[in-house]
């Protein structure tokens, strides 16, 4: 159970993610997006410091809440499946 709830939060961090990206590429241009696409931790630079949408707090809050609940659900859920056998 506790690996669906990470499947599921995981695929919540991933929407949020696509949605950052789709603005970093239209709204920032393709260096941005392509910058947010390859560079390791940028995507977080861009969306604290460049992303600029009326839903941001919304947006970020789903992104960064669904990773920290994603990583507690399977910590659970591989914890579970040790002590099951």
């Amino acid at each position: 159970m506790m690996m669906i709830l990470a499947l599921l939060c995981g695929l919540v961090g991933l929407g949020c993610t696509i949605f950052i990206l789709i603005h970093a590429f239209s709204k920032g241009g393709i260096v941005q997006g392509l910058l947010s696409l390859f560079i390791p931790f940028y995507i977080f630079y861009y969306a604290f410091a460049k992303f600029d949408h009326e839903k941001r707090g919304m947006v970020l809050a789903m992104w960064f809440g669904a990773i920290v609940l994603q990583m507690v659900f399977m910590v659970m859920g591989v914890g579970l499946m040790a002590v099951s056998g």
